[in-house]
């Protein structure tokens, strides 16, 4: 089984798919989720930011070398 950001890595990025990033308390990362309507999503009052594919391979990265 692979994970996301190995998936993310060895595929080519999607147009238009944007993710969201749930951290805890201690800013640890502890869910990832995709959007799959973004342009109604971000009308929600509590909208999370998004990312995209090469954002949240960065952010998934980073998380990794941690």
């Amino acid at each position: 089984m692979s994970s996301l950001r190995e998936q993310l890595s060895k595929s080519k990025t999607v147009r238009g798919r944007r993710w969201t990033v749930r951290r805890d308390s201690k800013g640890k990362l502890t869910e990832v989720k995709m959007i799959y309507n973004p342009h109604e999503y971000e009308n929600y009052p509590n909208a999370k930011p998004m990312y995209g594919d090469k954002a949240l391979l960065k952010i998934l990265n980073k998380e990794f070398k941690k």
